[in-house]
């Protein structure tokens, strides 16, 4: 098992060293941003890092977990759970102009929440649009109630 530690270590070290070679061009073509707004300049630059570095990470270490298997079932739970609060924030615009009516409290895009409870939340209210309805029902068909049974209360 250390053989196998020190190949994933040395993988994700290897992506890491990548990444931050990638980073440097971009920072550079990036400095027009830089004049206008620091800020925004910042806000760019880690996004990007963060979305390089994860593209490379993120395969390597759920391949190294799978690997040692111990826990792993539960790992994938919290990930799936994890992708679908990101699910949730990044396309929150999308699915509110499309998945509820523009009267719902309960809107798509809020940290922390998961795309299906926002979706049993709409439901319970009645809020969901025609695209919302038909999405849930789909859900249904994997897992009976699953909108209904996601909901976290605040």
């Amino acid at each position: 098992m250390k053989i196998v530690k020190l190949i994933f270590t040395a993988s994700a070290l290897l992506w890491l060293l990548i990444t931050v070679v990638t980073m440097i061009p971009i920072a550079v073509l990036l400095v027009p941003t830089y004049f206008i707004s620091k800020n925004h300049y910042t806000e760019w630059l880690l996004f990007l890092f963060a979305l390089l570095c994860s593209s490379g990470i993120f395969p390597i270490c759920f391949i190294y977990t799978i690997i040692k298997w111990k826990g792993f079932l539960s790992y994938l739970r919290k990930l799936s759970i994890s992708i679908d609060m990101g699910g949730n924030r990044v396309p929150g615009a999308l699915l509110n102009d499309n998945f509820i009516i523009a009267s719902s409290t309960n809107k798509f895009g809020a940290v922390q929440e998961t795309i299906s409870d926002n979706l049993g939340e709409n439901e319970r209210d009645n809020t969901l649009s025609v695209f919302g309805r038909r999405f849930t029902n789909l859900l249904g068909v994997l897992d009976f109630d699953h909108a209904q049974k996601s909901i976290v209360e605040d």
